[in-house]
């Protein structure tokens, strides 16, 4: 997902990145609009009253987590929609029924208000004017997109996916204390991909592009909530030990910037932890080095190098080591120690990977529990 996403900063220490297809259909949105009325300000006034929509449900679903007692972590936004990255109380677990399905009712309950709001404020104002008329959606009508966009993206969250199907299914209760939960399937073809695919079969039918580019980012979103769901459950159960880098590269202090670039350029590795000696006082990425060469010329690393270090124990929990080092700005790099020694790494590169290979080599907890 941070593949295709643009970092907008931190708000009250939440962490906001948003899709690609935000910006995409802005231009999209300009295009038509200059198309269809000879300019971008109406194309611009839609985008905008998309992007109201997905704010009036993020903002919905943020104080509903607040609510709940959970800490939003990060917010990751879509068109239709976002996915957030929350932990409970201490940084415990939060996937219970209620909570989920609390996040999940509050940001549609949300948009049908809004979008009630928006129609009966219309009607006061202008009452000649018909909301309820074809097309719904359109460069010529804004008032109407406004109003149509936000009982349209309250509708569509509403769909069944494999997401809603975890929120809606209820706490799983053990017979006895040693049993497991039962696991909640995940299908790989839910009925909002369904329909997702329909919307857009049905535009490209009526030559409609809205119902094809909403028909498309509903799947999108079906898609990326639903890798979400799996990673979040899954990564809950990995340690540290499990995942971190044992083999790596080691950088001092005193080396030039060409030469640290001459021995990481071969590596596997994009951030390299620094010692002085055999004390550990930094990291930095192969990509700052190239950058500070080119720009400011050879000079030592010490002088560029990143001082914030989060440490973490091979026994920790994954989700854990990583919020402790989102929280304090020191994710790129997480070493790992062990009485008081370095014994690996942590990087977001070698994450990807390295929890990927714990998912296939170890058991799925369905097996473990028909062997049970």
């Amino acid at each position: 997902m941070l593949r295709a996403s643009i970092p907008l900063g931190r708000l009250m220490n939440v962490e906001l990145r948003a899709h690609l297809s935000i910006p995409l259909l802005l231009v999209i949105a300009i295009a038509f609009s200059e198309v269809a009325n000879g300019g971008a300000g109406r194309g611009i006034a839609l985008w905008l009253a998309m992007c109201f929509a997905i704010l009036v449900r993020e903002t919905a679903r943020a104080i509903a987590a607040a609510y709940a007692g959970l800490t939003l972590r990060a917010l990751f936004l879509l068109p239709v929609g976002g996915l957030m990255a929350l932990s409970g109380p201490g940084n415990g677990k939060i996937a219970s029924a209620a909570n989920s399905r609390l996040l999940l009712l509050t940001g549609p309950i949300a948009n049908f208000i809004v979008g009630l709001l928006l129609l009966g404020t219309s009607y006061a104002l202008e009452p000649h004017v018909s909301l309820l008329a074809q097309p719904w959606i359109s460069t010529g009508h804004i008032l109407r997109s406004f109003v149509w966009l936000q009982i349209i993206l309250g509708a569509v969250n509403l769909l069944p996916t494999p997401a809603t199907a975890r929120a809606l299914k209820p706490d799983a209760v053990p017979s006895d204390k040693t049993s497991k939960p039962s696991l909640i399937p995940i299908p790989s073809f839910s009925l909002g991909t369904g329909l997702a695919l329909a919307m857009v079969v049905v535009g490209i039918a009526l030559v409609n592009i809205w119902f094809i580019i909403l028909g498309g980012f509903l799947l999108l979103h079906a898609q990326m909530s639903s890798a979400h769901t799996v990673s979040t459950t899954d990564a809950e159960a990995i340690l540290v030990r499990e995942v971190m880098l044992t083999e790596y590269t080691l950088l001092s202090s005193s080396d030039t910037l060409q030469g640290a670039l001459d021995r990481t350029v071969h590596s596997l590795q994009d951030v390299f932890p620094i010692v002085r000696g055999d004390r550990l006082v930094g990291s930095i990425a192969r990509q700052t080095i190239a950058e500070r060469l080119l720009t400011n010329g050879d000079s030592y690393l010490q002088g560029i190098m990143s001082r914030s270090l989060q440490l973490a124990s091979p026994t920790d929990k994954l989700v854990e080591a990583l919020r402790r080092a989102a929280s304090l700005g020191a994710s790129e790099f997480i070493p790992v120690v062990e009485d008081g020694a370095m014994i690996g790494i942590l990087t977001p590169q070698s994450l990807a990977r390295a929890v990927q290979q714990v998912k296939v080599t170890r058991p799925a907890p369905a097996r473990e529990n028909n062997r049970e």
